[in-house]
């Protein structure tokens, strides 16, 4: 996903939510973020891409 340094994020979001190749989970999660405080939800993203990444290492045999 492209950064979008002091920009609106509104058009990155209608792009992707309209975009039949993005997954039903990241639009799911784009629609129920929507009006969230944006500092909280991007901490939560933070936070999942850790868990995330936490799971593929260790998925592969790799200890993070």
């Amino acid at each position: 996903m492209a950064e979008v340094h002091g920009r609106d994020p509104g058009p990155m979001v209608r792009h992707i939510l309209d975009d039949p190749a993005a997954s039903e989970a990241l639009k799911r999660v784009l629609r129920d973020w929507q009006g969230r405080d944006v500092v909280d939800a991007a901490n939560d993203a933070a936070v999942l891409q850790t868990v995330c990444q936490a799971a593929v290492l260790a998925r592969f045999g790799r200890r993070s």
